[in-house]
Order: structure tokens, then sequence, then C-alpha cells
């Protein structure tokens, strides 16, 4: 019986890293290929956006106000890391119109980002053994470690930016993957304390 337990999470766990590096692979290289038509772009991901957060109070999901509340505060706080990253000259966005230097579809990108690394983090919490909070912190390190890196390769490769930044893989500097490990888990840090205010029972936030 626990080698079938066993057996059942290792397959789940493929799935879940299959499935969500699909779509990752999926958004970056629509972002890559499109990154010019900026506007298009950030329309197709506000289109996502809404559909994806309609679903949720739709069916009137526990996790509806987890969804929203994660996606604005992602895309507020990625906002201005990208003003600030911008303005200094750590990294620069190409082919951008009227000499513009921030794409249209930064907002969407950022707050569609909670929801991905959210759900990434949910599946595995549930369908892995994870216990204790240093495993659940290890476990969120890595998928904001990983996921982002791997996007940001997609992107970067594509044409759409490039960092100053030195100590590169592939295109994406060491201090960059640092700097994504805080960002989403200060994201995770903040939505545990608000998910306590407000009594939102949660399996990655609120146990």
């Amino acid at each position: 019986m626990k080698t079938a337990t066993i057996s059942l999470n290792q397959s789940q766990l493929s799935s879940i890293l299959i499935k969500n590096l699909s779509k990752l692979i999926l958004a970056g290289v629509m972002i890559g290929l499109f990154h010019a038509y900026d506007g298009w772009v950030a329309l197709i991901l506000a289109i996502y956006m809404l559909m994806t957060v309609g679903r949720k109070f739709a069916k009137k999901s526990h996790d509806r106000y987890i969804y929203l509340t994660g996606l604005v505060i992602s895309a507020i706080f990625g906002i201005l890391c990208e003003l600030w990253g911008i303005y200094y000259g750590y990294w620069q966005y190409h082919d951008l119109a009227n000499g513009r230097e921030f794409p249209f579809w930064l907002p969407f990108a950022w707050g569609l980002a909670f929801t991905y690394i959210y759900k990434i983090e949910k599946q595995l919490v549930i369908s892995v053994p994870i216990s204790g909070f240093s495993g659940k912190l290890i476990m969120a390190l890595l998928v904001a470690m990983v996921f982002p890196t791997i996007g940001e390769i997609i992107t970067i490769n594509l044409g759409v930016w490039t960092y100053a930044w030195p100590y590169q893989i592939f295109g994406v500097p060491l201090l960059a993957i640092f700097l994504l490990m805080v960002f989403h888990s200060g994201v995770n840090l903040l939505m545990a304390l608000i998910c306590r205010k407000n009594n939102w029972k949660d399996p990655v936030f609120n146990p």
C-alpha cells in the first residue's frame, strides 16, 4: 500500500511539472514572438486574467479572494520593481514603439505570475507529502527559483529584453534569480498574513 501511494505521488508530480512547464513555455513563446506588438500581448493576457479570476468568482471557489488579492499585490509590486530596474538601467526591453521602455503587458504578466505559482504550490502541497514549515518553505523557494527563471530564459532568448547584470545563465543573471525568489517568497509571506487575518483557509497560505 505504501509503495502504491509513493508511485501515485510520483505520477502526480510528473503530471504537475509537465502540465505547468507546457503552459509556461507556451506563454513565453507567445510573448517572445509578439513582444513588438505589446498592446496585443497585453490584451491577450488581460482577457486570460479576467477569465481566470472570473471563473473563480462564478463558481464561488473558496480561493477566489486569494486569487484576486495575490494577483493585485503581485502586479503592483511587480510594476514598482520594473520601474526601478528600467530607471537604473539594470534591464532593457526591446522593440517597443514610440521610444517606450515599459511594455503594456508587464502588469498582467506579474499578476498572472502569482496565480501561476500559487496554483503549482497548491497542487504540490496536495499531491506530494510535504510536512512542516521548513519543507513548505523549501518547496516554495524551489518553485520561485525554477519556473520564473525558465520563463525568463525563453523570453530573453527570443529578444524581449536583456539584463545588464553579469554572471548570467542563458541570459538570466544569478542576481535576478535570487531577486525573483525574494519577490515571490515575499508575496507568499504577505498572502499568508492576509489569509490568517481574514481567516481564509488555504493549503498553501493558511492550512
